[in-house]
């Protein structure tokens, strides 16, 4: 029973002599503000290259990997915890060689804007409900939180103007190790089932938040400039709500942007800035009254129609503007239902919307006629041999199509 474990003994010794695992220094940690650094070469593995130290961050709690180069050469990829590996095509490196490492600072920089503000932001938000965090994804094209809980605006807004309050007065970031044996209740924020290690890296950004975070951050909240969440939306099934927000430059542009967007849309809807939300809710609710009116109105106009005779069948058309198309497909299949009797109705809003239908007794391709029609117009549709119903690119003068349709039953 002892030689297999023998064995596995032997290969696991062989295996590190041919790779010895080498702790690569992390100068990120120690200096998350170094743009460029030297290194020496440990190991190279085909187009990967592990250095004995790098201030290249490799990802982690939710933040990207940081970009740049090394000797000129993009590295395109970045992995390991304990000894890191670089993934640079094209370099040429061996083993003992000096190499120097440049990072892509404004990539950098702003992504230790965002993963301090994230931290602001969801304490913040969790001192106004219960919430869990269930993903922090923070890259150069998009920051985004996904929490379970519930939320609504107004919370967002009163975390987002404190976030923005000690933003404006500062607050110093600081990282220690604490063993995991200390964590206990009222301390950092931690899930200690997703971390391995005894000793655990705990951020701190004033009184204002503790939290468990292998991240590189700023040394003080100050330097964000401004946090600002730019979408607030459902991220169901993965969590209840998706949170994206803007840190920094980007932040204040937006902010400049959607105050003279909102200052645009008060005015063209006749209200104060204050009181924009409260005429937009007039409006709907006349807008649906509206349609409501229309429907009924819609209705009664489809039931009023009377056919024409076209050789043995009876001919039903119509057309209408704004009418829910719905509702006109269903006055088509009413029409058609008592036999020998077909139907064209039309529906004009932005576009033109066609409907044909026929009763079982009659024998035409509804899809193929309609199409013959709406071609001429740059339109199409489908259906089925009995009822077929499609639209034109733009507004098309629905007489037109009606007249066509006619004339093909004439002749059919």
């Amino acid at each position: 029973m002892s030689s297999p474990s023998l064995y596995n003994l032997g290969v696991d010794y062989l295996r590190e002599l041919r790779h010895p695992q080498v702790m690569t220094v992390k100068l990120f940690e120690t200096d998350p503000y170094l743009r460029e650094f030297t290194a020496t070469v440990t190991r190279v593995d085909g187009g990967w290259v592990v250095l004995d130290r790098t201030a290249f961050y490799p990802g982690g709690g939710g933040q990207e990997r940081d970009r740049g180069t090394l000797d000129g050469h993009q590295v395109t990829g970045i992995k390991g915890k304990e000894e890191i590996s670089h993934q640079v095509p094209g370099h040429g490196l061996t083993a003992g060689a000096e190499v120097m490492g440049v990072l892509d600072w404004d990539n950098r920089y702003g992504l230790m804007k965002a993963h301090t503000g994230e931290h602001l932001l969801f304490s913040a938000l969790s001192k106004r409900t219960e919430m869990e965090l269930v993903k922090i994804s923070l890259s150069r094209e998009k920051k985004v939180l996904i929490v379970k809980g519930h939320l609504d605006w107004d919370m967002v807004r009163a975390a987002v103007q404190e976030v923005n309050s000690i933003i404006t007065v500062g607050a110093e970031v600081t990282c220690q190790h604490v063993d995991r044996e200390n964590m206990g209740e009222g301390g950092p924020r931690v899930k200690l089932d997703r971390i391995n290690d005894r000793m655990v890296r705990v951020v701190s950004i004033g009184e204002h938040d503790s939290a468990a975070c292998a991240g590189v951050h700023l040394k003080d909240a100050k330097e964000i400039g401004m946090l600002l969440v730019s979408k607030f939306t459902s991220a169901k099934p993965a969590g209840d709500w998706e949170i994206e927000f803007l840190v920094g430059a980007e932040a204040i542009s937006a902010a400049i942007d959607h105050s003279v967007r909102s200052l645009m849309l008060a005015e063209r809807l006749g209200a104060l800035p204050q009181d924009s939300i409260t005429a937009f809710d007039n409006r709907d609710r006349e807008l649906v009254r509206a349609r409501e009116a229309l429907r009924s109105y819609g209705k009664v106009a489809l039931s009023s129609l009377r056919p024409e005779q076209v050789g043995d069948r009876k001919f039903f058309s119509g057309s209408f503007t704004g009418l829910d198309r719905k509702l006109v497909m269903e006055k088509a299949n009413e029409m058609v239902a008592g036999g020998s009797s077909v139907a064209a109705l039309v529906c004009q809003d932005e576009r033109t919307f066609l409907v044909l239908a026929c009763s079982s007794d009659v024998k035409l391709d509804c899809v193929a006629l309609l199409n013959s029609v709406l071609s001429q117009h740059g339109g199409r549709g489908g259906g089925k041999p009995n009822f077929a119903s499609g639209g034109t690119p733009g507004q098309v003068e629905p007489s037109d199509l009606l007249n066509e349709i006619s004339l093909l039953l004439k002749n059919n």
